[in-house]
């Protein structure tokens, strides 16, 4: 091929690759006139779809068949063929799809076979009909104004022929120079991605876009070299490999600003030339934005799934605990008030307690586990949990700082309870040898205006904070801290849900974490939470007390244990009470007394019949039972807050007598006023 000559005409589903995305119309013809490709901004703008066009002739199609002073456009092209040298730069009329002519200015470049023969045309125009008319005037001009000049020169040829002719060449190295660089502009300042001109890593030129994405001045970036300057060091031998690569795949990159801000990139490159320089033409797209949405998606599909498994283990467990706590309960109350087994009994029931709120936590980070919403004052929760933790923590020396003007939040006072407790075990354990312990409370209000790794919703925020002088984590660790199972400890001391469930919990409440943490200088966990609207001090319920009745009540279980303590609770409440172990067995025994029954308390996973087949089924005998819905899951579940649409209450097992009687009292006051 000789040295001047294009290259081989290239297959249009390669071509496209660099030139479908171009803001011009980008047309190739073949050695026959035919359209070979038209890119997405030239279908759109002759209103064609490829399949109409892709393989006929451009005339008669794209082209009229004749202009509108009457001249053969098919001759016009044939010429272009022929003699594409002679059709570098040109102005002519096109047609569109709806009969609308228009005036395009077309750059053309010749693609020839090994022995030199046109096989096709690369044409890149752009629409000049809004300026055609006030051209043709301007032309007009310029014609008389040339035969001025041409006349002048002509007195002048004999004098000074070879200072014309080093004009003339001039002239035509500064036409072409200007012409490149009015392609390059058009080009670059309708992208808005970032587009660069280098020579083996040295920057030849950049767009507007690239300059602001590095925040550097666009006159200092001429001349340095993009790799050592605007590459995060770790993807230095990545680039170094992929500079002068054939391969034009996407490929992605952390970028570091002029500043030293480093951002993901994605990075595609392809052969060019600026200013008839042969370079690499490199398009640089901030993908910040789509990597956090991205991060979001993976840690929402991880908690997802875990969260399912570990829903339906802390139901079994909560069944199980249902049982143990309801026997105690029975225990106690046969007991004397001075008999020495209460305290026993005490131990048993504080252990229940351990275990609800472990099942509490493993729901807390399945679905957040918002059981009871309620008023939180972040320094009393503080205090109160730390009267139990720092017995056990002797060689933890913890100081507190409990801002006063701290806002109240919204939430499950129990699972922030759980998120306290989790981020001070983290650190105890970051501290095996000993160390400080610091806890911190302050209000603090977000802007759309910081700049932070996730999106967050402005507004006032209480902070709650936990730093310890441990050994501190590394950055990958630090990625990896809030995955499911992740643990830094040996085999047997970790879970890795811990952090886990905190982080479900913290988004659960709409709230945000964040971990500050170098190698040999501690963590500090900051934990956001939106702030209530209520300024009032958080009230301390008072004891409640053991409520009793009289009336019938049915319980429907198909746990054996639990259908039996839950029966002998009820009677020691002094109801009369109807045991069912199953829906089946519910509904024939409902129907056989008609009436009787004035409250159903219903377990919501059982065998047989979905459960709200079951209380329909209740409801076609007796329209007005009341039923109160059991179940190891929390109210927050999916399937629990489907079924309490048809239910008059919901109480989560394991519960103590104290609960189980204050819920019963209050759905037949509500009855009694509704009947009212």
């Amino acid at each position: 091929m000789p040295p001047d000559a294009s290259p081989p005409f290239p297959p249009a589903e390669n071509t496209s690759i660099s030139l479908e995305d171009a803001n011009s119309i980008v047309l190739i013809l073949d050695g026959q006139g035919r359209v070979h490709f038209l890119n997405q901004f030239g279908l759109e703008f002759f209103g064609y779809r490829s399949s109409e066009l892709f393989g006929r002739p451009a005339v008669g199609t794209i082209i009229p068949e004749k202009d509108r002073t009457g001249g053969d456009l098919k001759v016009m092209i044939d010429d272009l063929l022929r003699s594409p040298d002679d059709y570098v730069r040109q102005i002519n009329e096109n047609l569109r799809k709806d009969g609308q002519r228009v005036w395009v200015v077309w750059s053309n470049r010749a693609f020839r076979d090994e022995k030199g023969k046109v096989c096709g045309i690369l044409c890149v125009g752009n629409d000049i009909t809004d300026r055609k008319a006030f051209e043709s005037f301007l032309e007009q001009d310029r014609v008389k104004l040339t035969a001025r000049v041409q006349e002048q020169n002509l007195r002048l040829k004999e004098a000074n022929e070879k200072l014309k002719t080093e004009i003339a060449q001039r002239e035509e190295i500064q036409r072409e120079l200007q012409e490149s660089r009015n392609r390059y502009r058009l080009l670059s300042e309708a992208s808005t991605e970032g587009i660069l001109f280098h020579d083996n890593g040295i920057i030849i030129e950049v767009n507007d876009a690239f300059a602001e994405l590095v925040e550097c001045p666009h006159r200092r970036l001429i001349g340095m070299n993009v790799i050592e300057n605007f590459v995060a060091f770790e993807d230095w031998e990545r680039v170094r490999d992929r500079i002068d690569s054939d391969d034009l795949r996407a490929y992605e990159i952390m970028a570091r600003s002029i500043s030293g801000r480093t951002f993901p990139v994605e990075l595609r490159g392809r052969a060019g030339e600026f200013a008839g320089r042969r370079c690499r033409v490199v398009s640089v797209r901030d993908i910040t934005h789509r990597k956090k949405t991205e991060r979001k998606l993976i840690q929402s599909q991880k908690m997802e799934a875990v969260g399912t498994l570990a829903s339906g283990i802390a139901h079994d467990f909560n069944n199980m605990l249902a049982g143990i706590q309801g026997n105690v309960e029975i225990v106690r109350r046969q007991l004397s008030d001075g008999d020495p087994q209460h305290k026993r009994m005490d131990v048993i029931c504080q252990i229940v307690e351990r275990g609800a709120k472990l099942t509490g936590q493993l729901l807390g980070y399945a679905r957040g586990g918002q059981v009871e919403v309620r008023e939180i004052d972040l320094n009393r929760l503080i205090e109160g949990t730390l009267e139990m933790f720092g017995r056990t923590q002797r060689q933890i020396v913890i100081e507190t700082h409990k801002d006063p003007d701290t806002p109240n939040v919204k939430g499950d006072p129990t699972q922030i309870e759980q998120v306290l407790l989790n981020l001070m075990i983290n650190a105890v354990h970051a501290m095996p040898e000993g160390g400080q312990l610091f806890i911190e409370t302050a209000p603090t209000r977000l802007s759309r205006n910081e700049s932070r790794i996730y999106e967050i919703v402005p507004g006032r925020y209480a902070m709650l904070s936990v730093r310890d002088t441990g050994k501190g984590m590394d950055r990958k660790t630090q990625k990896q801290i809030f995955e499911p199972f992740f643990t830094t400890k040996e085999r047997g001391e970790g879970t890795g849900l811990g952090l886990a469930s905190t982080y479900g919990i913290v988004k659960a409440h709409k709230g945000y974490i964040e971990v500050y943490s170098e190698p040999g200088e501690g963590s500090q966990f900051n934990v956001l939470l939106p702030a209530s609207d209520n300024t009032k001090a958080v009230e301390v319920a008072a004891e409640p007390v053991v409520e009793t009745g009289t009336e019938t009540l049915m319980i429907v279980d198909d746990e054996p244990d639990f259908l039996d303590v839950g029966r002998e609770m009820l009677e020691l409440l002094g109801y009369t009470v109807i045991a069912a172990a199953g829906s089946e067995e519910a509904i024939e025994q409902f129907s056989s007394e008609p009436g009787a029954v004035r409250l159903v308390i219903l377990d919501m996973i059982m065998p047989g019949p979905p459960i709200d087949e079951t209380i329909r089924r209740l409801r076609e005998i007796d329209g007005s039972i009341p039923v109160l819905l059991a179940s190891g899951y929390s109210q927050d579940a999916e399937a629990v807050r489907r079924s309490l649409k048809t239910c008059n209450g919901f109480i989560q097992k394991p519960f103590r007598m104290v609960s189980l009687s204050r819920k019963i009292r209050e759905i037949f006051e509500d009855a009694q006023d509704e009947n009212r």
